[in-house]
């Protein structure tokens, strides 16, 4: 999770660090606990990452044991967030090592998963915020084979069998966070004075990350989390200790103070468009991180293919979360649709592992990632009566193809390329069309709408005149994260988001605005113009709260609300502008429209 702008879920911001180490207490949803997702320090030593688009991160714990429960009550949202959540005192906390006993680990089938799935490198938890090692440490005795009837160290049998298979490994650490120490930031229901966290890091922290540099081999990197308050000198530290000890070794953007080799941006968060530089998202399969066993919500395997292909084609890493239990078993929910995942990456391997980002603007129907001259095609959305046109492709098409080897007959046309594809839908999570291309690739971003499709107009990109772009970013169960860019702090009828595209024909929508209003400005009116052609329509408030039970903060509820049909009557260029037609509705946030086919 990154610094955020937090308009939900936010409480009360930490000073400084004061240079006697002295820390004040964190919440888990205060902006500065989680860093920012600027890494400065990218370098060669990350280029591997391009190879490696689709990795496993694995939460695993003394949390898993207790799946979501404590004490008879159900603590739902992420689990291991269990300890702060349910005030755990750290003694009894304790005693849940004495009956951990993971029999059924098996670090050869967990990193046989993985690679099955498609994935190339693993990220694992070594210590996450409950202060419990998930590896021998002879800095702390509260580590898994030394306080739990396990006695095994799991980290060293997964570090030999990525070795066996061809798979990196790195380690999550938790930096900042250990409600286990005083010394350590987050835990005050024991701990209600604050500690000296230079004295946890030198006797804690720094001692146990040597250990994980020094014990298991060559690591992928040391996945950090939270830096909350932690100084820009001790960050830096961190950073050189990972780098001296291993140089290969990447250090995450959540080390803090804008450091690290690459950017991992917020949980669950995928960017509208292309970024540049290194950068991850890390997802999970359910809505936790550990286990829960109340958390049966699990993404589909065509979900989890079509969110990969969303993260390569902007230019990043998709990791995703798997949580086993107690007994080190992996959820057969996730076994099953990882096979499933694992056939589609299989076979298209060049269109995820080493390629590069979409050259082409948004495309209604689905992705593209590229390598070279060659254009992979991803189609969500399958064209009813076959015609696929690729907008803003000027580049000479030599041949397409399905990845199975069916050809595609493909035409020039004044947009870009038509390709003629079979009516039925071939088998599988994605259609993948094979498109190559000569010369030199010559392409524009234009964003087009096409007829037969949904097409997304988010307020990310649009011009805005007289309001405000706003990330809206919240939780509504605590952990499983939600993103939206906004258009908020409207001055009046004469602000409004404009956005301009190209249609390749005529064509009929229902135009769908997703909103969030409150109650001050319910039934406020508001104008939708398509080429200069007003239609108004009322917003009623969403019954959006400014106060939650649960985690404090403002809670968002976003609504999807019909504004009625329009007509885009000719090919070529269109205005479509939005926004109140008086001194009302200035709170809205504005995340877009829909243009759903009418037909």
């Amino acid at each position: 999770m990154t610094r955020r702008d937090y308009l939900v879920a936010a409480t009360s911001l930490l000073p400084a660090a004061q240079a006697s180490g002295q820390q004040r207490s964190v919440d888990g949803t205060s902006p500065q606990m989680w860093g920012e997702a600027s890494a400065k320090g990218a370098s060669q030593r990350g280029q591997w990452l391009k190879d490696s688009r689709f990795a496993m991160f694995i939460h695993w714990g003394l949390y898993s044991e207790l799946g979501g429960h404590w004490n008879g009550k159900a603590y739902y949202g992420i689990s291991e967030w269990i300890m702060n959540r349910a005030r755990i005192p750290a003694a009894e906390y304790e005693k849940v090592a004495q009956r951990f006993n993971p029999t059924a680990f098996d670090a050869q089938q967990w990193v046989r998963t993985a690679k099955a799935a498609g994935m190339r490198h693993i990220m694992i938890t070594s210590k996450h915020h409950d202060g419990f090692a998930m590896f021998q440490s002879a800095a702390s005795s509260y580590n898994i084979a030394n306080a739990s009837p396990f006695r095994r160290d799991p980290l060293k049998e997964l570090s030999e069998a990525c070795r066996a298979e061809g798979l990196r490994l790195g380690f999550y650490y938790s930096q900042s966070q250990d409600w286990h120490e005083k010394d350590a930031v987050g835990n005050r229901w024991d701990f209600p004075t604050p500690g000296n966290f230079q004295h946890y890091l030198a006797g804690k922290a720094i001692p146990q990350i040597k250990e994980l540099l020094n014990n298991y081999g060559p690591l992928a990197g040391i996945w950090f989390d939270t830096p909350g308050p932690i100084t820009p000198q001790q960050s830096k530290e961190l950073v050189d200790l990972v780098h001296t000890a291993q140089p290969q070794c990447l250090v995450n953007s959540r080390i803090g103070n804008g450091l690290g080799d690459y950017d991992t941006l917020g949980d669950m968060e995928i960017p509208r468009a292309p970024r540049a530089g290194l950068w991850e998202t890390v997802d999970t399969h359910n809505d936790s991180w550990g286990y829960s066993s109340d958390d049966l919500n699990f993404k589909t395997a065509r979900q989890i293919a079509e969110r990969l292909v969303k993260v390569v084609s902007r230019g990043g890493v998709y990791m995703l979360n798997i949580g086993p239990d107690g007994a080190g078993r992996m959820p057969p929910q996730s076994l099953r649709m990882l096979q499933q995942v694992g056939a589609w990456v299989h076979t298209h391997e060049a269109a995820i592992h080493g390629a590069e980002p979409t050259p082409l603007g948004p495309l209604a129907w689905g992705e593209c990632t590229r390598r070279g001259n060659t254009l992979y095609l991803h189609v969500f959305d399958w064209p009813a009566n076959g015609k696929l046109v690729v907008p803003g492709l000027k580049s000479n098409v030599a041949g397409a193809n399905l990845s199975n080897g069916a050809k595609v007959l493909a035409r020039s046309i004044p947009e870009g390329w038509e390709l003629q594809l079979p009516d039925k839908r071939p088998a599988g999570l994605i259609p993948v069309v094979i498109l190559e291309t000569t010369g030199t690739l010559a392409v524009s971003r234009d964003p087009y709408v096409l007829g037969g499709h949904e097409n997304v107009l988010d307020s990310g990109g649009a011009q805005l005149t007289g309001c405000k772009p706003a990330k809206v970013q919240w939780m509504e169960k605590f952990g499983d994260w939600k993103h939206a860019e906004c258009a908020t702090e409207w001055t009046g009828a004469a602000s409004t988001a404009a956005w301009t595209f190209h249609t390749v024909e005529p064509a009929e929508f229902y135009a769908d605005i997703e909103y969030t209003l409150p109650a001050e400005d319910d039934y406020s009116e508001w104008r939708l113009t398509l080429d200069g052609k007003p239609l108004t329509f009322p917003l009623i408030d969403t019954g959006e709260r400014p106060k939650r039970n649960a985690f404090g903060g403002a809670f968002p509820r976003f609504r999807t609300y019909r504004i009625g049909l329009i007509q885009i009557e000719r090919a070529g260029p269109h205005e479509l502008r939005l926004g109140p037609t008086g001194k009302e509705g200035q709170t809205a946030r504005i995340a877009g429209i829909t243009l759903r086919p009418a037909t």
